[in-house]
Formats: structure tokens, C-alpha cells, sequence
């Protein structure tokens, strides 16, 4: 059972990563930055696999655990694409050009 979980979990994390990699770059990058966005992500996350897998336990414990999880692909993202907080781009491993942002 808790092998599903851990499953789920991770097919999560790269799904959550894939949907944060489609996102244009300045979109991404401000989203990253702020902290009231990134809950609202983290809530976001938890109810759309909450509805996905009601009514198992399963799935109520695959939700939850995404939900901690998305915290993990937060700060992964943001090491990955780095950030924008208060107007200053924060470079990480991925870098973008001044075009590429506007």
C-alpha cells in the first residue's frame, strides 16, 4: 500500500515540474519568487488530487503526501530556473537573458 503512495508521489513531482517548465519564463520566474503564489500552488495541488482519488485511503494519503511533496518541487524548480523576488532575477542553473524575460 504505501508503495502506491510513494508512487503517486513521485509521478506528482515530475508532473508538477513538467506543468512549472511550461509556464513561460518571467511567468515561472515571478511565480518562483513569491511566497503567497507558491502556497496557492501547494493548495492548488492538494485539492486537484484530492478530488483525482477520493474516497480511497489510498488517495487520500497520496494527496496529502503530494501536497509535501510540491514543497520539494518548489524549491527543486527554483534551484533549476532560479527566481524573481522584488524586481531582481535570482540566476540558477538554468539562466535566461534579459530578451527572453520581457
Amino acid at each position: 500500500m504505501i508503495e502506491a503512495v510513494i508512487f503517486f508521489g513521485i509521478i506528482n513531482v515530475v508532473f508538477e515540474f513538467v506543468v512549472l517548465a511550461l509556464v513561460p519564463p518571467r511567468a515561472r520566474l515571478r511565480l518562483l519568487g513569491n511566497k503567497k503564489q507558491q502556497l496557492v500552488l501547494h493548495v492548488v495541488v492538494m485539492c486537484f488530487m484530492l478530488r483525482v482519488h477520493w474516497g480511497t485511503l489510498i488517495g487520500s494519503m497520496s494527496a496529502f503526501l503530494s501536497f509535501c511533496l510540491s514543497m520539494l518541487t518548489i524549491s527543486l524548480a527554483r534551484n533549476v530556473f532560479g527566481y524573481i523576488k522584488d524586481e531582481v532575477y535570482h540566476r540558477r542553473l538554468i539562466g535566461y537573458t534579459v530578451a527572453e524575460l520581457k
